[in-house]
C-alpha cells in the first residue's frame, strides 16, 4: 500500500476523533483528555508510517503502577481503533496489535477505617443539610459523585424506600470555542447500561430525605431544576474531612468504603456488583474481595468448629 508519509500520529488521532460521531459526548471528552495527557507528546509526535508494534508495547509498559487498569484499557482502545482507522484510510500499513498487553496497576484502594467512618458520620449528622445527606447517601449506597448530583426527587420512592439511577452530571469540553468557558456542565445518561439500577435506601436516610423533599423535577442537591456541579460536592466533602481530622481523600473513597463494608458484612458479591452498577462480578471481585488477616483467621476458626461437629 502506498502510504502518506507527511502525517503524524497526532494528525490521525484528530481525524479519528472527528469521525467518532456515534459515541456519547462524555466518552469523546474522556478520549480527548487521555490523548492530551498521555499520547500527544509521546508516540503522538511520531510519523504514522514509522509506528511499530514495539513502540506501542513500550508505551503501554511505561504505565505500570501509574494509572488504573481502566485507563490502560481505554488507551489501548484508542490506539487500536485509531490505527485501524489510519489503515483503512490509507495512511499506514496494517499493524497487528492483537497481542498488545498492559500491566495491572498495584495502586491500593483507599477505604475509610471504622474510626474515620464513625467520625465522618458524626459530623454529617450535626446541623444536617441536603449536601450532608448526599454524602451519607453515597456512603450507604455506593453512588458515584455524578450520580448523586444527578438525582431528582422523582427518582426517590419513599414507599419502597429505594432510588433509581437514571442520569449523571458531568463536565465536558465546551464545543463553543467563542466562549470563555473551557468546560460546561451537562446531564448525561449513566456510565453504562448496568449503571441504570435500583438501590434500597436505609431507613434513617429516607427519614432525613423526607424533611427536604421538593418538586419531583427538582434535583436533590440544588433543590431546583438547576444542575448541581459535582465539584461543589467534592469541595464540601473535603471541608468536612478537615473538621473530622481525616486525611484528605477523593470523594470516590465513599464508594470504596461502601463496597468494603458490604464485603465485611458478608454481602454476596452478585448483590454488591448490581448495587455498584458493575458490568460483571469479576470487576467487583478484582477490586474489593481481598480477605484481610482477620477474615482469614475467622474462616479457619469457623472451619475448625464445623469439622468438630
Amino acid at each position: 500500500m502506498k502510504v502518506r508519509k507527511s502525517i503524524t500520529y497526532n494528525d490521525i488521532l484528530n481525524l479519528w476523533l472527528a469521525s467518532k460521531t456515534d459515541i456519547k459526548i462524555q466518552s469523546k471528552f474522556n478520549y480527548e483528555s487521555l490523548i492530551l495527557r498521555y499520547i500527544k507528546d509521546s508516540i503522538g509526535i511520531l510519523p504514522i508510517h514509522k509506528i511499530k508494534k514495539e513502540n506501542i508495547q513500550i508505551f503501554m509498559d511505561s504505565f505500570q503502577n501509574r494509572v488504573t487498569i481502566s485507563t490502560q484499557k481505554k488507551m489501548i482502545y484508542i490506539i487500536k481503533t485509531s490505527l485501524s482507522y489510519a489503515y483503512h484510510n490509507h495512511y499506514c500499513n496494517y499493524l497487528d496489535l492483537s497481542n498488545i498487553k498492559f500491566k495491572p496497576s498495584k495502586k491500593n484502594i483507599v477505604v475509610l477505617s471504622r474510626e474515620e467512618q464513625n467520625a465522618l458520620e458524626s459530623i454529617l449528622k450535626e446541623n444536617i443539610n441536603i449536601r450532608k445527606i448526599g454524602i451519607l447517601l453515597c456512603l450507604y449506597t455506593g453512588l458515584r459523585v455524578g450520580e448523586v448530583c444527578g438525582l431528582k426527587w422523582e427518582d426517590i420512592n419513599f414507599s419502597s424506600k429505594s432510588l433509581v439511577i437514571k442520569r449523571t452530571i458531568i463536565r465536558v469540553k465546551n464545543s463553543d470555542y467563542s466562549s470563555s468557558r473551557k468546560t460546561i456542565l451537562i446531564e448525561s445518561s449513566p456510565k453504562s447500561e448496568t449503571s441504570k439500577r435500583m438501590i434500597p435506601i436505609p431507613n434513617f436516610i429516607i427519614e432525613l430525605l423526607e424533611r427536604y423533599k421538593q418538586k419531583d423535577n427538582d434535583f436533590l442537591l440544588s433543590n431546583s431544576e438547576k444542575l448541581y456541579d459535582p465539584r461543589y460536592l467534592e469541595a464540601f466533602y473535603s471541608r468536612i474531612l478537615k473538621k473530622c481530622h481525616i486525611k484528605n481523600n477523593k470523594f470516590h473513597t465513599l464508594r470504596h468504603t461502601f463496597a468494603t463494608r458490604s464485603i465485611e458484612s458478608k454481602m454476596d458479591v452478585k448483590t454488591l456488583s448490581e448495587l455498584l452498577g458493575h458490568s460483571s462480578i469479576e470487576i467487583t471481585l478484582k477490586l474489593y474481595v481481598h480477605p484481610t488477616d482477620e477474615m482469614k483467621r475467622t474462616s479457619i476458626e469457623n472451619l475448625v468448629e464445623f469439622m468438630a461437629i
